[in-house]
């Protein structure tokens, strides 16, 4: 049986969460689906599973910067963090390609041009 999401992101924070971090858990899992579904075009109840892994960085990226939000970098004690400041940036490509895959609307050979 596959783990829902919320199950997926606990086993991979590798600790145990309280019910406070789990709700924040599952607000960083809705908003990430939401952001890639504006991006390829699709309603957040049809969600492709496949691009599941680019959730769980998107969630996982966030609980790593609570506390820090606002902040580009952190460094104490020999330890620096740098955070991206979209957290959808860095799947660009991983997106294209799946909307190029899903679609046939890839950007490969379109001229656009303005009289």
């Amino acid at each position: 049986m596959a783990m829902t999401d919320i199950e997926r992101i606990k086993t991979l924070v590798g600790v145990a969460v309280d019910e406070q971090t789990e709700a924040r858990l599952q607000i960083y899992i809705d908003n990430a689906k939401k952001a890639i579904c504006v991006f390829i075009g699709k309603d957040v109840t049809d969600f492709p599973d496949e691009l599941s892994y680019i959730v769980d960085a998107i969630t996982l990226a966030k609980y790593n910067k609570f506390h820090n939000e606002g902040i580009n970098s952190i460094s104490e004690a020999g330890l620096s963090m740098t955070f991206n400041a979209n957290d959808l940036q860095p799947y660009y490509n991983d997106l294209q390609a799946w909307l190029d895959r899903n679609t046939g609307l890839g950007n490969s050979g379109i001229a656009v041009g303005w009289e």
